[in-house]
């Protein structure tokens, strides 16, 4: 079987910016640090199964879709469609334009109706009694002790500190490990420099000249600013110990001698408790309000499983359940909004059952459904102002799409298609040089516009596209090729690119295929204990 080892995740791990900057590991305090900044925040143990967990997907990924192959004239096709440009000029006849052209006549509205009845079909609705745990209800009813707030500050006061910072340049002299007089000698040349750099040479020039850290000594060995724990120990403490305009004696680390410069440095700032009582106050009452909820949410879904349940649980906490009106799939819920998970659950539960609970914006709920209207095609009465305006839009294109028609002929047989466009009072939209997926003038965003335009030659004058609730005409002003140049320069990255994309593809339908035909099994019991330890 596919298996990782620790050393593979180590060596993962390492890879990563965040975890090893350019002279060494940030140490083993500040990886523990990051990753409790993290959202949830993470333990080691966790954060390197994930990383076990992402390599063993990447290896399985690569078992499945290592036999594909990008050609050379799919490489050569994509370099065409990403960088190839045209530059259009369009006249646009919108729909909206000739609305009081046209009218809608009873005779128009029946003959629609009648003609197109099952696209007015109502959908079937429900209504819903329901439960809500109100989180804000909740967050609104704690109090909280002053001694509960200055806690969290104690306990957290690396996220209200401003770190402290240095901006360091150094320059660095390596050493052959093992041997003893290069140290000395080594240590002796690096203690020269430091003098010449504060007897007033130009330390940028000293470490262009004979730093040997080959990522900045063209840039005069500037490091930037950093933050403690950035460095290997040895360094930070040398630079954090420099003021401003400063400069070290030699420092020894696992890389050799440095001598450190620093043109700048922040002090560590720690914001005051009063500044930032108010903002723990509400960190504290929205995990007390989630949590609280949650507990409650899950003791009624252990209780709950009948609406007769679900009402005496509700009842037995200080609860009554709430009614909604009729809603289709996926429209506002009376009492609950817009809750997109609601509905779904709603629309898949049967009458007589609970579904929950169901996470909202405002908290958990739990529903039933008491009612289901189902759909139907209504009287012509009910629906008669939307057909009217369907009647009137049809109409109105129709028009713009005859208009458009004459005018393509006549920009067709004309010698220059703005001049003559302006003539006539139509206005024009004239592009930028732009590539596939842009913006048109006149019409916006629009597949069939693009498609017309990168098939022309130009010069020449499209037949009427039909894009939305326009009609437009295509003048090819310019194409620009893709660079061939360009291709070969870039052929290996988008390479690398199509076969991401090809293999990402592949094996997501791959695993969907999989899961398809897994059999689950839900131990109810086993989870309701998981839920109850979590």
């Amino acid at each position: 079987g596919l298996q990782v080892s620790d050393a593979e995740v180590r060596e993962r791990i390492l890879t990563l910016p965040a975890i090893n900057n350019d002279l060494l590991y940030i140490g083993e305090a500040s990886y523990r640090q990051l990753l409790q900044q993290q959202r949830p925040p993470l333990t080691p143990g966790q954060f390197e199964e994930e990383i076990r967990s992402e390599i063993l997907v990447d290896r399985l990924q690569a078992a499945v879709t290592g036999w594909m192959r990008v050609s050379d004239a799919e490489i050569a096709d994509e370099h065409r469609r990403r960088n190839e440009r045209v530059r259009v000029d369009v006249v646009a006849f919108r729909a909206a334009d000739f609305r009081d052209e046209v009218e809608a006549n009873d005779d128009d509205v029946s003959l629609l109706f009648t003609e197109e009845a099952a696209t007015y079909e109502i959908p079937e609705k429900r209504r819903l009694r329901f439960l809500l745990v109100d989180q804000t209800a909740i967050f609104d009813s704690l109090v909280l002790t002053d001694d509960e707030v200055r806690q969290y500050y104690d306990a957290n006061l690396s996220q209200y500190q401003t770190p402290g910072q240095v901006r360091a340049s150094h320059i660095l002299l390596r050493v052959d490990d093992g041997d003893d007089g290069d140290d000395e000698t080594v240590a002796a040349r690096a203690a020269e420099l430091a003098a010449e750099a504060r007897a007033g040479a130009d330390f940028a020039g000293l470490a262009r000249e004979h730093s040997e850290d080959e990522t900045n000594a063209a840039n005069g060995g500037d490091l930037g600013s950093f933050g403690r724990g950035r460095m290997v120990p040895e360094f930070e403490n040398a630079a954090f110990a420099l003021a401003a305009g400063e400069i070290s004696d030699p420092v020894r680390s696992p890389f050799g001698y440095h001598v450190i410069h620093v043109s700048e440095k922040q002090d560590e700032v720690t914001q005051p408790f009063a500044e930032v009582r108010g903002a723990i106050e509400n960190i504290l009452k929205r995990e007390r309000s989630s949590a609280r909820a949650t507990a409650l949410a899950r003791a009624v879904a252990v209780e709950a499983s009948t609406p007769a349940e679900l009402e005496r649980a509700a009842s037995a906490r200080g609860y009554e359940l709430q009614e909604s009106g009729f809603a289709a799939r996926g429209e506002p819920i009376l009492g609950l909004g817009l809750a997109q998970e609601v509905s779904a659950q709603a629309f898949a539960v049967d009458p007589g059952a609970v579904a929950g609970p169901i996470p909202t914006p405002s908290g958990p709920a739990f529903v039933t459904v008491i009612d289901i209207q189902e759909p139907y095609i209504p009287e012509l009465d009910e629906v008669r102002e939307q057909v009217r305006e369907d009647v009137i839009r049809k109409k109105s294109l129709t028009v713009a799409q005859a208009r458009a028609a004459e005018a393509a002929e006549a920009l067709k047989a004309a010698d220059d298609f703005v001049a003559a466009a302006e003539e006539a009072e139509w206005a024009v939209g004239a592009s930028d040089l732009v590539a596939r997926g842009a913006s048109f003038p006149e019409v916006g965003p629009s597949a069939a516009v693009e498609a017309v335009a990168f098939a022309m030659t130009p010069g020449t004058v499209s037949d009427v596209v039909q894009t939305g609730n326009a009609a437009a005409i295509v003048h090819l002003v310019e194409r620009e090729e893709a660079s061939a140049a360009d291709l070969a320069q870039n052929r290996d990255t988008l390479r690398d690119e199509l076969m991401f994309e090809r293999q990402s593809r592949f094996f997501t339908a791959y695993m969907d295929n999989v899961k398809a035909r897994l059999d689950i099994t839900i131990d109810l019991a086993v989870l309701e204990q998981a839920l109850g330890q979590a």
